[in-house]
């Protein structure tokens, strides 16, 4: 977490999420396949179930090909938006 965790702090500070890495839309699949491996072997899925929830809104909101720190974007909306 150490190497990353400077850059996601820099995109958010700057507003700005370039796909460095992955953009969320390949995330989100990987997130797809987390809960169904998780379901098929009895795992709780409460919490991927809910990123993956927020990612796909992400996506929706035309955020698809920034990278993973964009989803606080969706953190940072009132409830209710």
């Amino acid at each position: 977490m150490a190497e990353w965790l400077p850059g996601y702090a820099e995109q958010i500070d700057a507003g700005a999420f370039p796909a460095e890495a992955s953009a969320l839309e390949t995330d989100a699949r990987a997130m797809a396949h987390l809960v169904e491996e998780s379901e098929a072997v009895g795992v709780n899925t409460e919490l991927p179930r809910l990123i993956k929830a927020i990612a796909d809104r992400s996506i929706a909101a035309g955020h698809g090909k920034e990278q993973y720190p964009v989803l606080i974007e969706e953190f940072s909306r009132p409830r209710g938006d």
